[in-house]
């Protein structure tokens, strides 16, 4: 098959990678504006790098934080903001997009997350469509009990970066969960042992990949293992991204929790 000419991604590769971005609970960006993952025909970094039809990636935070960026003079937080979370979003993509068929790997300079048509393989996980399956919605983070405080700065921090928050337990995006009310007995030394106030981050990609994962099709192993590639790589990349927007989060290895405490410094404004 003749490779797209230069400055275009190869069409069967684009329409793969919005479906896994989608499928993973993410948004695509469209334009130069975010949020979302930002999908874009690769750059030749030297004369002989080729690299026809193949496809780089960038995550687009907010509008707010990109503006905050631009315009923030040196030693203000808004500037590594940006870098940090589209660092933390680009990683996260680079390790589960593979569970979806799709090899990514940073270019020779660095400089680009690339997906190219050399890399795929013959066959992926397709999500085929279908009527989706009655799920309760479960109870939104208020109706859990969460403080009003831990849930406006999450809220600000996730908006800046450019991540959905889960309207309620069975929402796409970022999940909140109280803590056991007398902390993880189980956390080890100098981690938590007392949680008043505080919630547990999860993550939950779309309802298309989560209904397949959970039925009797023949697709449901591969979803299955999408759906925890999905998990384990926005669970690293949760704790970069908020953190350096604002929220105070901590990894308790021992529970393999992500935790959210509250406001860590001053919010970023333009």
């Amino acid at each position: 098959m003749t490779p797209p000419p230069p400055g275009r991604v190869d069409p069967d590769l684009a329409d793969r990678l919005t479906d896994a971005v989608l499928l993973s609970g993410l948004p695509v960006a469209f334009g130069e504006e975010g949020p979302g993952v930002r999908i874009r025909p690769a750059r030749p970094a030297t004369d002989s790098d080729r690299c026809a039809g193949a496809a780089a990636l960038d995550w687009l935070p907010s509008p707010r934080l990109s503006g905050a960026a631009a315009m923030a003079e040196p030693g203000q937080p808004a500037g590594p903001a940006r870098e940090v979370v589209g660092t933390a979003m680009e990683n996260a993509l680079a390790e589960f997009l593979p569970a979806f068929g799709l090899e990514a790997a940073r270019d020779g300079s660095g400089r680009e997350l690339r997906v190219g048509p050399p890399a795929l393989p013959a066959a992926g996980l397709r999500v085929p469509p279908g009527v989706l399956a009655a799920r309760p919605a479960g109870p939104t983070p208020a109706e859990l009990g969460l403080p009003a405080a831990l849930l406006d700065t999450l809220r600000r921090s996730a908006a800046l970066a450019g991540l959905p928050l889960a309207a309620h337990l069975g929402g796409t995006g970022i999940t909140l969960a109280p803590c056991p009310p007398t902390g993880d007995a189980a956390a080890g030394p100098g981690e938590d042992q007392g949680a008043e106030g505080a919630a547990d981050l999860g993550w939950n990609p779309s309802r298309r990949l989560a209904d397949l994962a959970d039925s009797d099709r023949s697709e449901a192993p591969a979803a299955a293992t999408a759906r925890a590639a999905v998990d384990a790589a926005m669970r690293h990349a949760l704790g970069t991204a908020l953190r350096a927007c604002g929220t105070e989060l901590r990894w308790l290895h021992a529970v393999q929790r992500l935790r959210v405490y509250g406001e860590s410094v001053p919010t970023i404004r333009r």
